[in-house]
């Protein structure tokens, strides 16, 4: 099993990933054989590089899987997707060129932000294949892999080429889904690709009941059921229109004479024939038109979550089992979202890193819940499969582990810039006084406390940007600091018992401080709890809000799958009504024609008689005279 890891860097560069500069081998087939050297079975194994390459793409994918008969051209459509003549290797001999499957990748050429994935499988139906099952296995990876089955063949949709689609009827057996893999199973279709048949080669006309037919009407009609067949022809039609519900047919005729085909990799494109090129034009417009592949109602897969996948698939077909498409979605989503979860936590971060510490409390829970918020929209944006908000909720709680830290760290700078402050106003007012003792003097206590005032009023004046509570046990701590030096000023005082009322006073002032401080941090703690209280509400009604509408989107999703399928089986119906409807008018319209005809015939018999048989009076007259 290819180790996948969590955090690939989402700096990436087609440039620096060999893989969007030529083809690699993404799951390659290695067979095993007997003493006589016959394969007796094919192993698959993930190619790690392959892997590693893809892993690094965080842009939504286009993955298109090409699959058919060997030696049927699938490598050159890959090739013109590529929009490149090289690229998937041709083969020109009656070997498969292909082993196991390849993947190529390109900036899509109509989507921005956006990688078109193209995978080539192994030719299927070489008869030197000593595992039966190996061509089940490759169709069913390039099914589960992509959002886009391209089936290529040569010649005509014919009964002889739908016989051969084994694959395709045994699909619900090979693949587990919700807990069934049978034929039972009626939401397969849900996580199966478009369907594309692009019929090579190709020199029917197309023409009905003498009227010009499209390609799709020739598709439609191959694959409408025929109560007069057996289930032997009805079954592989059915499991086409019942596992595909979106089908394109798309016919190439030949490119070119034998010189053409022998050369097709190294000619230009312009110098094939002019009606293969208008085919192939269609062909790759369409394909460019089909939005990047999606886990269901989830966003569009990127590189990691495409490996994740492979891997589960790979590693499933290995070991015997049925690949669980459920299992290999919750593998998915508990890597994507780990991915998610970090970078919502990095978001938060780097949000909070912006804020330069000191702050005020308020200001800073204005930024943490900003932060958060944006963080959490982030992981709503972008998780996969989260309907237990799981993901949101783990994310929430290390923001707020994240927060306290942030808190703490915050209120240590907060002290440490007031009592910073504090030092240079003491310096600048108290300091040289009190060491020159120009305090102790008479009337030197209200100098004192008019230059402490002065620094009060300053130390203020400086942290206004703060909330009282915040500052003010470091005043106050201050103030306690100075009570020594005070009591030795007021000593030296005359008035020994104005500066004992005086004191009493200031002890008086610093019991109300207290109090006050008390009182402020009270208040703007229950301020705090409230707020954050208030906070919590409102994210987790927005979780539930939001949890909500993905599941309505969800179900809106599932039913309207559900009912456009039905829709489709409608429509098939009534065309093969119509159909029956044509064909019975037509056949008593040439009842009529045949009664007219006979009509006309024997009136023609019956004058001829008539003119005869005058002829005939005539001679017999003229032989009587």
């Amino acid at each position: 099993m290819v180790n996948v890891s969590v955090s690939q860097s989402r700096r990436w560069s087609p440039n620096d990933l060999e893989i969007f500069q030529y083809p690699m081998c993404l799951i390659s087939a290695i067979s095993e054989t007997n003493e006589k050297g016959e394969e007796t079975k094919i192993l698959l194994e993930s190619q790690e590089n392959a892997f590693d390459q893809i892993a690094k793409i965080d842009w939504p994918m286009v993955v298109v899987a090409v699959a058919g008969l060997y030696r049927t051209g699938k490598s050159y459509l890959m090739n013109r997707l590529a929009e490149s003549s090289k690229g998937f290797a041709l083969g020109d001999t009656i070997e498969s060129k292909t082993k196991g499957i390849w993947a190529w990748c390109k900036i899509h050429p109509k989507m921005s932000n956006t990688v078109l994935l193209l995978l080539d499988t192994e030719g299927l139906g070489d008869v030197d294949k000593g595992d039966p099952s190996h061509d089940n296995k490759i169709f069913t990876l390039a099914t589960l892999l992509s959002n886009c089955l391209v089936y290529n063949m040569k010649g005509a949709f014919d009964n002889d080429a739908v016989s051969k689609l084994t694959f395709v009827t045994e699909m619900a057996s090979n693949i587990r889904f919700r807990g069934q893999s049978s034929e039972d199973n009626q939401s397969i279709n849900l996580i199966l690709p478009d369907f594309v048949l692009c019929l090579r080669d190709f020199s029917l006309k197309l023409i009905k009941d003498g009227k010009k037919i499209t390609e799709n009407d020739y598709l439609e009609q191959s694959l409408a059921e025929k109560k007069s067949k057996a289930d032997q022809f009805n079954k592989p039609r059915a499991c086409i229109r019942k596992y595909f519900s979106r089908r394109q047919c798309f016919a190439f005729p030949v490119p070119g004479d034998g010189e053409v085909l022998e050369n097709l990799e190294t000619l230009s494109f312009y110098q094939l024939s002019t009606r293969f090129k208008e085919v192939t034009n269609r062909f790759t417009s369409y394909i460019y038109k089909i939005p990047p592949k999606k886990l269901l109602a989830s966003k569009p897969i990127n590189g990691q979550m495409f490996v994740t996948l492979a891997d589960q698939y790979v590693k499933a077909i290995k070991d015997g089992d049925v690949p669980d498409v459920d299992d290999a979605f919750t593998a998915v989503a508990k890597i994507e979202n780990a991915k998610i979860e970090k970078e919502a936590l990095d978001l938060f971060e780097n949000e909070m890193k912006k804020v330069m510490l000191p702050v005020s409390e308020s200001d800073l829970g204005k930024r943490y819940t900003s932060a958060q918020t944006k963080a959490l929209d982030y992981v709503r944006q972008n998780v996969v499969n989260d309907f237990q908000a799981k993901c949101l909720f783990q994310a929430q709680r290390k923001m707020d582990a994240i927060w306290y830290e942030i808190k703490s760290t915050n209120e240590q700078k907060v002290r440490e810039k007031c009592e910073n402050t504090m030092q240079n106003l003491f310096v600048k007012y108290l300091e040289k006084s009190l060491e020159n003792r120009d305090y102790e003097t008479a009337g030197g206590h209200e100098i004192y406390k008019r230059d402490v005032e002065k620094a009060k009023d300053k130390y203020f004046s400086i942290l206004k940007d703060f909330k009282e509570n915040e500052i003010l046990s470091t005043w106050y701590r201050f103030v306690e600091s100075m009570t020594k030096p005070e009591e030795k000023i007021i000593e030296a005082d005359k008035n020994i018992s104005q500066k004992e009322a005086e004191q009493k006073q200031n002890q008086e002032k610093l019991d109300i401080l207290w109090k006050q401080r008390q009182k402020a941090q009270e208040d703007e703690s229950e301020k705090q709890m409230k707020y954050l209280e208030d906070h919590y509400k409102k994210l987790d009604k927005d979780r539930r809000e939001q949890q909500a509408v993905d599941e309505e989107k969800y179900e809106a999703f599932l039913k309207d799958r559900l009912e456009k399928e039905a829709a489709q089986r409608e429509v098939e119906r009534y065309k093969l009504e119509q159909e029956a409807a044509e064909k019975e008018a037509a056949r008593y319209r040439k009842e009529q024609d045949n009664a007219r005809e006979e009509a006309a015939r024997l009136k023609k018999e019956k004058e001829e008689r008539q003119q005869q048989w005058m002829v005939t009076r005539v001679w017999n007259a003229f032989w009587n005279m």
